[in-house]
């Protein structure tokens, strides 16, 4: 049987997943839980959690498509890690600003990297060039 890659679900999913005690490696094994799916459902309508929000993502994302019930099925089968944290860039040509202070730009340096979009967009608006990018997909690997 070849492996599978590991599923990658937002971090609110994942922290749910962890907190329930469900194996990074797949189904979960303790508490008697031969059921997982049930199981899933079951956290998804319980209200009185820890962190609230991280159980009504999951209602959300269980009930917003059925694709994700598919992947979180994947996921407790193959095992799953969470999504990358958003890491967002800015890039002139081939370099990229690495310190924002000094508005330095080069194209063997480690690009800052910012954690929300908009303030990167804000930089961008403050420098009047570059473009913003997500370095968890292009990074340094689009040379």
């Amino acid at each position: 049987m070849m492996e599978r890659e590991k599923v990658k679900l937002p971090r609110p999913i994942y922290n749910v997943l962890k907190a329930q005690g469900f194996s990074i490696h797949g189904i979960k094994r303790d508490k008697g839980s031969f059921f997982p799916i049930t199981t899933l459902w079951g956290m998804a309508t319980v209200s009185d959690k820890s962190e609230p929000s991280e159980y009504e993502a999951l209602t959300k994302f269980l009930y917003s498509n059925s694709e994700n019930q598919w992947l979180l099925i994947d996921a407790l089968r193959y095992g799953y890690e969470a999504e990358p944290e958003p890491r967002w860039g800015i890039k002139a040509g081939h370099s990229y600003l690495y310190e924002p202070n000094d508005k330095s730009f080069g194209p063997d340096e480690e690009p800052f990297s910012y954690s929300s979009r908009y303030d990167a967009d804000q930089v961008i608006v403050k420098l009047g060039f570059g473009e913003v990018v997500d370095l968890n997909k292009v990074g340094k690997a689009d040379e």
